[in-house]
């Protein structure tokens, strides 16, 4: 890949907003605990705060592809930064929790409409057609190790600031002047592409119709939206080997932390150079969520006695499989002929329709956990996850055939 100067400062530059943007939005991840000290919030209204934060996200998937075509990701990523930080800055105040829903709902604004597809469209304009799969890798790779990198500074201040009210305090301010300052350095490095700011508002509205009217951008969609529901299962797999297998919690935490950062950078750069030696980002998904279900199926029959290294070692592999998914399953709009100039939309309509299961996923694992204690429970969790990855390989042969007939 024989990029300019600009167009790697631009990889950086969205990398970086991309593994910061959202740290604000899922504070209580981290900081459960000390977020409900200082604040004084019951279970239920943290529930609350990420439903108002996942409403407004919802709404916001589809408008935001429009806004992509019709603004430059260069004016697009700096504002939704400098948004973001000052809502931290908002929330570390400790409003009461009527502001706090604000706070959450508008940040699902700042961050879907201005971000999300402008990431998306940010990246695929940096490679050629031949790179899509690389270039995605990328992406989630370096939002990963950007993630950490925050995620640990972030951490630092709270310890070094008591660990209480003002540690948690501290935390959101750093947030927030990270995320401003991110900003002001992403609007000087992010280059500007030729092909945007070319279309007017009615163009830009008719191009969101005219791709929501093309089958081939819906089972696209398809493919994100079984993906990622395959991809959500795996953040049980941390208690499954401290309940079930008998790890204990600071290990678990450790190798929690392994999977969802090292292996990200590690991982999706590499599925996504596959991909495109493969020369097709919808045969490798293929092969990828084959492998998946495989992996997956493994534990169904696995001993709970089977050694811990072992155990371990499979969900890692798992973990390098799953992330190469995530880093690929947006590259599919240049392999369908959906031209830039329309690829917010098109973001737009594989972002509403692939994170729909925000609204229920997580409901329905924890329902087979509440209903069937210990193993039975993490064996329904599989067989979903299983079901989730066969239906998305059903979708990959379907726009596969579409592809053939669209050349």
């Amino acid at each position: 890949m024989k990029k300019s100067f600009k167009q790697w400062a631009t990889l950086i530059a969205i990398c970086m907003a991309g593994g910061t943007i959202f740290k604000l939005a899922y504070l209580r991840d981290v900081f459960y605990v000390a977020m409900q000290e200082a604040f004084g919030f019951t279970n239920t209204q943290f529930g609350l705060m990420m439903t108002a934060f996942a409403v407004t996200q919802f709404i916001a998937y589809l408008p935001g592809g429009w806004i992509t075509d019709l603004v430059p990701v260069k004016y697009l990523i700096p504002v939704s930064l400098i948004s973001t930080g000052l809502c931290g800055f908002w929330l570390a105040a400790y409003p009461p929790f009527t502001s706090v829903l604000i706070i959450q709902a508008v940040m699902g604004i700042t961050i879907t409409l201005l971000f999300w597809e402008a990431m998306i469209k940010g990246t695929r304009m940096i490679g050629t057609a031949e790179e899509q799969g690389r270039m995605f890798g990328l992406l989630e790779g370096g939002r990963g190790l950007f993630a950490t990198i925050i995620s640990f500074a972030a951490l630092w201040m709270f310890t070094n600031f008591g660990e209480g009210r003002m540690g948690l305090r501290a935390t959101m301010i750093f947030y927030a002047i990270a995320l401003c300052g991110l900003g002001v350095v992403c609007f000087f490095l992010i280059e500007k592409n030729d092909v945007e700011g070319k279309v007017n508002a009615k163009e830009a509205l008719d191009g969101l119709v005219h791709v929501a009217k093309l089958p081939r951008v819906w089972v696209a969609g398809g493919i994100v939206f079984f993906g990622y529901s395959f991809y959500n299962g795996l953040s049980y797999f941390s208690s499954y080997l401290t309940e079930i297998c008998g790890m204990s919690v600071s290990m678990g935490v450790a190798v929690n932390i392994v999977r969802q950062y090292l292996i990200a950078f590690i991982a999706a750069p590499i599925g996504g150079m596959i991909a495109d030696k493969m020369g097709s980002s919808i045969n490798y998904l293929k092969i990828a969520l084959t492998l998946g279900t495989i992996l997956t199926g493994i534990y169904l029959v696995i001993p709970t006695t089977m050694g811990i290294v072992v155990v371990v070692g499979l969900m890692l592999v798992l973990a390098a499989v799953m992330m190469t998914i995530r880093g690929t399953y947006y590259a599919t709009t240049d392999e369908i002929q959906i031209p830039i100039v329309m690829s917010g939309a098109a973001a737009g309509i594989l972002s509403i329709v692939g994170n729909t299961p925000d609204l229920f996923i997580f409901t329905l694992y924890g329902y087979f956990m509440d209903a069937y204690p210990g193993i039975q429970g993490y064996r329904y969790i599989f067989i979903a996850m299983m079901v989730f990855a066969v239906l998305g390989v059903g979708c990959c042969f379907l726009l596969a055939h579409m592809k053939k007939k669209i050349k």
